[in-house]
C-alpha cells in the first residue's frame, strides 16, 4: 500500500511538472508571438494591402535573418504600410527612398504642421470666440460635420474647421469638435461658466460644456465663387495650351490640334518619356508651326503620380520663357475634344480677365480628403505610386480640389513658377506637402489659389465635361501602377449624344473628356460637324488608324512574339498575293516588320496593318490581318451565351481588349470575357456556371465558378495561375447545368525563351473529374501529338501554321514603287494609296492644316 501511494504521489508530481513544462512553452511562444507582432506593428490603421498575422509573424523572422533596407532603418520600426511598399519594391534605390520618407514621416520631418493662409474673410477675426452657446444632440448649432478628437484645443477645432472651409468651429464637453456655417443666434448664448469642461489635449484650457458649445469663427472666406461675365462679342485673349500626351494615338492628338490650332496662340506639348513613337512623330510639327513646341524635358506621367504637377509646373516655366503675351493656359490630354470654336473661348477670357478656372470636388471636404487619399503619403519611383503611411495636413489652410483639368491666369503661373517667389511661405509649403500626395495635380493649384491673393480669382468652373458611371470606372484599374483605388471617366460614345448636347446647352464648357477614336469615333465627327456648321466628307471619315509598334521606336521594348506573329503573316500574305507565281518573283521573302498599326471603321475594330519589308531593295507591303474567333457553340446545348472569348489587357471599365491582335505569350496573363443571352434555365439546381482551363497537353489547370443570373453585363474571369503558362494551344470550356455549352481556344506563342521554363504539370485530384468535358477522339490526340512535336522540332514552322489557322489574311497592298514581277502584266496589285483601309491612304480629318 505504501509502494502504491508513492507511485501515485510521484504519478502526480510527474503531472504537475509536465504541465508546468506546458505552461511555460505556451507563455514562451506567447511572447515570440508578441515580441515579433510588435516588430511589424501597424501604426497607420487599415491598408489595401494587409496580411494575416502569421504571414507577418513568418516575414518577421525573415527579417531577422537577412540584412535589408529593412533593418537599415535609422529611425526604429516602420509602420506595416511602409515596409509593404519597400518589400514589394524591386530596385535598391527605390527601397532606400521609401525608407527615408518613412523615417522622415515618423519624425514628422515630412509635412509642414502649419502654413499661412493669405485669404481671411472680411470683417472676421480668425481663431475669436463668438461666446458660450447652449447646444445638444437634438438641436445641434453647428450641424454640417462633427467629430471626437483624441488631444482636443481649441485651435485643433477651428484648424480643421477653417481645412474644411467652415466659417464657424466649435469645441464640446471636452472631446468634441463640430463645424458648420450658420452663425449661431444669440438666444443660446449662456454664460462662460457652462464651457468649463477641461480640453483633452490641454487642461489649462476649456473646450465648451456638457450640455454647451464654445463657438469660434474660422476665418475662411465663404464657398462663395467668383461670378463669370458674359462672352465679349468679338472679344480675343491670347490662349497658351499645354498638351500632355500619352501612349500611341498620334491621329487623335493631330486631329485635336488641328480644332484647337490658331497662330496667335502658344502650344507647349509634353509627351511621356516613355513613348517615342509619338514624341519622334510630333517632332515634325516645330519645323512648320512656329508657335508649337515639343517639350524635351519629358517625365513618365503615371496615372496619380507626382509627376504630373511636376510636368505642368516645367511647361508652365517653359511658356513663360516661350512667350511673354499670353494671358491664360488651359493643359488638354490626347482624349480631350473641342465642344466649341476656339473664338467662343476667347470672348468668354476677354470678359473676365485673371480669372482662374477650376472645378471643385462637391461634396464634403473631409470625405474628399479621405476619398483622394491627402492624408496619406504617397512617393513615386518605378513607375509606381507607393503608399507610406499616415499624415496630419498642414493647420492654417483651407483644402480644396476635385478636377485636375484647369484654366489658370498668366498671374497665379508666375507666382507658382517664378524663382523670385520661391520662398513664399505657402508656395514654399504646398510644393514640399505635395510632392508626397497622390493625384497633386487634382489639389495643388485650388489650394494655392484659395489661401493666397489670388482667393478671389477663383471661379469654381473648369471650362470641361466630364461623364462619369462609376460603377464602371471605380473598378480599381490603376492598382498596378500605384497603392490606391482611383475612378476614370468613362469615354463618350455616339449614344451619349444626347446628354451631351444637354449639358452644352445648360452648361459654359468648351472641352470635354474622354474621348477614344479606336472606340466611337462617331461622336468626335458630329462634334466637328456641329463646331464647324459644316457637313464633313472627308476621304476616310470613318476609318481609323492608331500605331501599335513602330521599329523606329527607342522605348518601349519591342513585344519579340508580336514581331514573330507579324512577320509569320507577312509570309502567309505574300503566298496568297503571289498564289501559283512563286517562281516570277523570288525577292518577294518578307525579311522585316516595319510597323503595325491597328485599323478600324464605323467603330469596329477591322483589324491589324502589318508593314513589312522583303528581300527585294526598296519594296515594301501593307497587309491587313485579323484575329480568327474560335469560339464554338455546341449545338445540342442551348444558347445561353453570345460571348466567350480569351484575351490580355483587358479594360474593365471600356469593357475591350487593348491587345486587339490577341498574341499571348507563357508571361501573358489571360483573362475570359463571357456574357449571358438571358435565356437561362432558372429551374437548373444551379445559377453557376464554370470555367475549365485546358493546357496544350488537355490537363486541367484551373476551374471558376461564375454566376449566370446576372445577364445584362459583361463578365470577365483571370486563369489564376502564378507560373508561366505552357506553349501552345490552349482552351476554355464552358460547363452549365451538367452540360457543356461552349468551347474557345487561344494560343500561346512558344518563344526561344521557353525551352530552359520548367512548366507546370502537376494536377489535383478534384480537378480530374472535368477532363471528361473534352473530346477523346483519336484524331484530336493524333493533332495535338504532331503540333507538339513541330513546335519542338521548328518553332518558326510551327507559329506558320498555326498564324494560318488563328488569323485571317483581308488584303494587301505595296507602297511606293511596284515590285519588279509585278510588271509582267498579269498581276494585279494594288496601291496602298489607292486603298481606303491602308494607313498610307487619305486621312485629312488628322493632318494639320
Amino acid at each position: 500500500m505504501t509502494q502504491n501511494f508513492l507511485r501515485c504521489l510521484m504519478c502526480r508530481q510527474f503531472r504537475t511538472y509536465f504541465l508546468l513544462v506546458i505552461a511555460m512553452a505556451f507563455v514562451f511562444q506567447s511572447l515570440l508571438v508578441f515580441y515579433l507582432l510588435a516588430k511589424v506593428k501597424d501604426t497607420d490603421g487599415p491598408t489595401e494591402f494587409g496580411s494575416s498575422d502569421s504571414s507577418r509573424i513568418q516575414q518577421a523572422f525573415v527579417n531577422e535573418k537577412e540584412p535589408s533596407v529593412l533593418s537599415k532603418s535609422t529611425c526604429g520600426t516602420l509602420s506595416k504600410t511602409a515596409l509593404s511598399a519597400i518589400k514589394r519594391a524591386t530596385t535598391k534605390k527605390c527601397k532606400e527612398e521609401l525608407s527615408d520618407i518613412a523615417c522622415k514621416l515618423k519624425n514628422n520631418q515630412l509635412v509642414p504642421e502649419r502654413l499661412p493662409n493669405y485669404c481671411p474673410r472680411k470683417d472676421s477675426v480668425p481663431g475669436s470666440s463668438l461666446g458660450c452657446f447652449h447646444d445638444n444632440n437634438q438641436s445641434r448649432l453647428l450641424s454640417s460635420y462633427g467629430v471626437k478628437l483624441p488631444g482636443l484645443t481649441n485651435q485643433k477645432c477651428i484648424d480643421l474647421c477653417a481645412q474644411s472651409a467652415f466659417l464657424y468651429a466649435g469645441t464640446h464637453n471636452g472631446k468634441e469638435c463640430y463645424c458648420g456655417n450658420k452663425k449661431p443666434s444669440l438666444e443660446h448664448l449662456l454664460t462662460k461658466t457652462y464651457c468649463s469642461v477641461p480640453c483633452d489635449g490641454q487642461s489649462s484650457q476649456t473646450c465648451g460644456g456638457v450640455d454647451a458649445t464654445e463657438i469660434f469663427d474660422s476665418g475662411v472666406p465663404t464657398r462663395d465663387s467668383a461670378k463669370l461675365q458674359a462672352p465679349i462679342v468679338n472679344g480675343t485673349a491670347k490662349i497658351a495650351f499645354i498638351l500632355t500626351l500619352n501612349g500611341r494615338a498620334l491621329r487623335q492628338v493631330t486631329r485635336l490640334l488641328r480644332v484647337i490650332y490658331r497662330p496667335h496662340h502658344v502650344y507647349l506639348i509634353h509627351v511621356d518619356a516613355r513613348q517615342d513613337f509619338l514624341f519622334r512623330s510630333l517632332l515634325q510639327l516645330e519645323l512648320k508651326y512656329p508657335n508649337i513646341r515639343i517639350s524635351r524635358k519629358r517625365q513618365s506621367s503615371i496615372w496619380g503620380g507626382v509627376s504630373l504637377l511636376d510636368v505642368l509646373l516645367q511647361s508652365m516655366e517653359q511658356l513663360l520663357e516661350i512667350d511673354s503675351q499670353w494671358q491664360f493656359v488651359f493643359n488638354l490630354s490626347e482624349s480631350d475634344f473641342a465642344l466649341r470654336s476656339i473664338e467662343s473661348l476667347e470672348a468668354l477670357l476677354a470678359a473676365n480677365p485673371g480669372r482662374n478656372f477650376l472645378k471643385s470636388h462637391g461634396r464634403q471636404t473631409r470625405q474628399f480628403i479621405h476619398k483622394q487619399g491627402l492624408d496619406r503619403v504617397f512617393h513615386q519611383c518605378e513607375s509606381r505610386m507607393w503608399r507610406v503611411g499616415d499624415r496630419n495636413l498642414p493647420a492654417g489652410i483651407r483644402i480644396d480640389g476635385g478636377s485636375d483639368w484647369v484654366g489658370l491666369a498668366r498671374s497665379v503661373v508666375e507666382f507658382a513658377t517664378s524663382p523670385s517667389h520661391s520662398n513664399d511661405p505657402l508656395l514654399r509649403g504646398l510644393k514640399e506637402l505635395y510632392r508626397y500626395t497622390l493625384l497633386p495635380a487634382e489639389s495643388f493649384f485650388h489650394v494655392l489659389i484659395l489661401n493666397s491673393k489670388f482667393c478671389d480669382s477663383y471661379a469654381d468652373n473648369n471650362l470641361r465635361m466630364t461623364l462619369w458611371r462609376r460603377s464602371q470606372g471605380c473598378l480599381c484599374q490603376h492598382r498596378h501602377v500605384v497603392d490606391w483605388c482611383g475612378c476614370s471617366p468613362m469615354v463618350f460614345r455616339t449614344a451619349d449624344w444626347t446628354h451631351l448636347t444637354s449639358v452644352m446647352a445648360k452648361s459654359t464648357v468648351f472641352f470635354a473628356r474622354k474621348f477614344e477614336a479606336a472606340i466611337d469615333q462617331s461622336v468626335m465627327n458630329r462634334l466637328e460637324e456641329q463646331l464647324t456648321n459644316t457637313s464633313l466628307s472627308y476621304p476616310g471619315l470613318d476609318c481609323y488608324w492608331e500605331s501599335a509598334y513602330h521599329r523606329a521606336d527607342l522605348t518601349p521594348k519591342p513585344n519579340q512574339a508580336l514581331l514573330a506573329v507579324a512577320l509569320s503573316l507577312a509570309k502567309h500574305s505574300i503566298s496568297l498575293l503571289l498564289q501559283n507565281s512563286v517562281a516570277e518573283c523570288p525577292g518577294l521573302r518578307p525579311s522585316r516588320v516595319v510597323a503595325i498599326t491597328s485599323y478600324f471603321r464605323h467603330d469596329h475594330y477591322q483589324g491589324d496593318l502589318i508593314h513589312f519589308e522583303v528581300d527585294e531593295k526598296e519594296v515594301e507591303f501593307e497587309a491587313l490581318v485579323k484575329p480568327l474567333t474560335k469560339t464554338t457553340h455546341l449545338m445540342e446545348s442551348p444558347r445561353i451565351l453570345s460571348t466567350l472569348q480569351v484575351g490580355s489587357d483587358f479594360d474593365p471599365k471600356e469593357q475591350v481588349f487593348r491587345n486587339r491582335l490577341g498574341v499571348l505569350t507563357s508571361r501573358s496573363k489571360p483573362i475570359v470575357t463571357f456574357k449571358w443571352t438571358g435565356h437561362i434555365n432558372t429551374t437548373a439546381a444551379s445559377q453557376l456556371a464554370h470555367l475549365v482551363w485546358f493546357d496544350p497537353d488537355d490537363n486541367v489547370r484551373a476551374v471558376h465558378n461564375v454566376n449566370v443570373t446576372d445577364a445584362s453585363k459583361m463578365g470577365n474571369q483571370n486563369l489564376e495561375i502564378d507560373h508561366p503558362l505552357k506553349p501552345g494551344v490552349w482552351k476554355v470550356a464552358v460547363i452549365y447545368d451538367g452540360k457543356k455549352i461552349a468551347t474557345t481556344e487561344f494560343l500561346i506563342v512558344p518563344q526561344a525563351s521557353d525551352q530552359s521554363t520548367q512548366f507546370e504539370t502537376r494536377i489535383s485530384e478534384s480537378q480530374k473529374a472535368w477532363e471528361k468535358y473534352l473530346p477523346v477522339d483519336a484524331k484530336s490526340a493524333i493533332y495535338r501529338r504532331e503540333r507538339a512535336l513541330l513546335m519542338k522540332k521548328d518553332i518558326s514552322k510551327f507559329l506558320d501554321k498555326m498564324t494560318a489557322e488563328y488569323y485571317a489574311i483581308q488584303d494587301i497592298c505595296y507602297k511606293d514603287q511596284p515590285p519588279h514581277c509585278a510588271t509582267i502584266g498579269f498581276h494585279d496589285w494594288q496601291s496602298c494609296l489607292s486603298t481606303d483601309w491602308s494607313s498610307f491612304s487619305q486621312d485629312p480629318k488628322s493632318e494639320l492644316l
